[in-house]
């Protein structure tokens, strides 16, 4: 897959594509029921189109039959919806991020912080939805990528010159 180049305010993020999360095939030798439980789910490289328009990026997957590589009746939380990728004026810490995202509500919210070599990610679930993803690239805006999911690890933003 070749990399996705999505045109930000600061610049240019960068990532190989995003993914989704499908079960394996359990095998038959041992009870089926256990060793699914056991199974970590495998990921697989998702079908986007990438649109400009109203002056934003929308990202949306492709429909679970144009989906290559893997049994679609594995899928794990399918989500088909766009996502528009954003950049939130004046939000610089999780706490305006959730309070942005959810237009003020922040109840029954559950966030969880982790480190990459280009910030910080912030992924946030509760209330009937989740996991969404806002993004804190070192020193800039952050980005929302909604329920878009990346190899974390091989991201990065390329600041405009």
């Amino acid at each position: 897959m070749s990399e996705i180049r999505i045109p930000l305010r600061e610049g240019v993020l960068v990532c190989p594509g995003f993914r989704i999360q499908a079960q394996p095939e359990p095998s038959l030798a041992i009870d089926g029921d256990l060793l699914w439980a056991l199974e970590q789910p495998q990921w697989c490289d998702l079908a986007v189109e990438l649109e400009e328009r109203d002056g934003a990026w929308w990202v949306t997957p492709l429909s679970l039959k144009r989906q290559a590589g893997f049994d679609p009746l594995r899928v794990i939380n399918w989500r088909d919806e766009p996502v528009r990728i954003e950049q939130p004026g004046g939000v610089d810490d999780a706490e305006g991020a959730i309070h942005w995202w959810r237009g003020g509500v922040v109840a029954d919210v559950r966030g969880r912080i982790s480190h990459h070599p280009w910030g910080r990610l912030l992924r946030v679930e509760g209330g009937g939805f989740g996991p969404e993803h806002i993004l804190f690239p070192g020193g800039h805006a952050c980005v929302y990528l909604g329920h878009l999911n990346v190899d974390w690890r091989t991201l990065r933003f390329e600041l405009f010159s």
